[in-house]
């Protein structure tokens, strides 16, 4: 009987030092960056992607047709929003991705890659769930090995959105973040003179 008693007063011991130390030394402070260390980590961040091509994948989209990266082939610049059903700002921001594909420049195209569709048929219907929500209804790919390795294992942070030429080559910087569609129709413009200037 003294033993168990023992045991029960060394483990409330313990917890008590613990919250103690916990008291004392308090919650973390939140890293603040300054304006130039953001400005450094952007730039990292688009060093990462600035010689990536993602053509030769072949995949499905969310509703289980088959789509390559010959859906390049055809535009000038195609966006490529990567998100995830976990990721609020990525759900905030789809219905202003909807309206920006419902009214794109000519020679352009958004494509989305849903980073975690791929886990099981629940995370699937999440995604549907969350376009049809959203009035968005461009395509949305469950990403393959290809597209993993290609460009998934570099991103960081979500949303993030790419553009790419019709060879799949990565155009111009990346955005991180949510956007509202009149950001993404200045960018994908922009990509587009960008495109048209190298020719």
């Amino acid at each position: 009987m003294k033993k168990p008693f023992k045991i029960l007063l060394i483990i409330l011991a313990s917890i008590i030092c613990l919250l103690a130390v916990a008291v004392i030394i308090g919650p973390a402070d939140p890293i603040m960056l300054t304006e130039e260390e953001e400005s450094q980590q952007y730039e990292e961040y688009n060093e990462k992607f600035s010689n990536l091509n993602i053509s030769g994948f072949e995949t499905k989209d969310l509703n289980s047709e088959k789509i390559t990266s010959d859906i390049f082939k055809d535009y000038k610049i195609t966006m490529v929003n990567i998100w995830g059903t976990f990721c609020s700002p990525c759900v905030e921001e789809m219905p202003d991705i909807g309206k920006a594909y419902k009214n794109l420049p000519k020679g352009s195209n958004i494509i989305g890659i849903c980073v975690d569709a791929g886990d099981d048929e629940d995370t699937v219907e999440a995604a549907q769930k969350i376009m049809k929500k959203s009035n968005a209804d461009f395509r949305v790919l469950i990403p393959d090995d290809v597209l993993k390795k290609q460009l998934l294992d570099f991103v960081t942070f979500f949303p993030t959105t790419i553009f790419v030429d019709e060879k799949g080559n990565i155009v111009g910087d990346v955005y991180n973040g949510g956007r509202s569609e009149e950001d993404y129709r200045k960018a994908i413009i922009e990509k587009l003179k960008m495109v048209e200037n190298t020719k």
